[in-house]
């Protein structure tokens, strides 16, 4: 028995001595913009790959002697573009990619520093679209180093 004569060793006030560190806390989902981080990133990759096999079976299926004869090509022949829709597609493919990526990137590292949210996802996200702006300028430096 307790002070008030009841065996409850509750106090009758209605509060209950449980210290907010063992209260049960909400489990914890996953992101949502982690998750989108995630889908862009693999879409863009998939994009990005398409781009580039679309540039080279056009390349392959045309003799060029180097970059500049394809743009003198190109140029002389403008009311024929239909010829040259592959490698146009692909140059805006490659464009939107990359536009895409850098967006995830953004809502990957939101999804990263979102509180009471599992990150996984984010990480993922984080780490598949910074592949593709990675990439991309290694390309570039390789093409530069080439003399292209």
């Amino acid at each position: 028995m307790n002070e008030n004569g009841s065996e409850n060793q509750f106090p009758q006030d209605g509060f209950t001595p449980i210290p907010a560190a063992y209260e049960e806390q909400p489990p914890k989902t996953q992101s949502k913009l982690g998750i989108a981080s995630f889908i862009i990133g693999l879409i863009s990759i998939i994009g990005f790959i398409i781009a580039i096999i679309l540039a080279t079976s056009f390349i392959m299926n045309h003799n060029f002697a180097d970059s500049n004869t394809l743009q003198q090509e190109i140029e002389a022949n403008m009311a024929d573009i239909e010829a040259y829709a592959p490698i146009i597609g692909a140059g805006l493919l490659i464009i939107g990619s990359m536009g895409a990526s850098i967006v995830g990137l953004i809502l990957g590292i939101v999804g990263a520093c979102a509180k009471n949210k599992r990150k996984a996802f984010s990480i993922i996200g984080i780490v598949t679209n910074g592949l593709l702006p990675v990439g991309f300028i290694g390309l570039f430096l390789i093409g530069l180093a080439m003399g292209g």
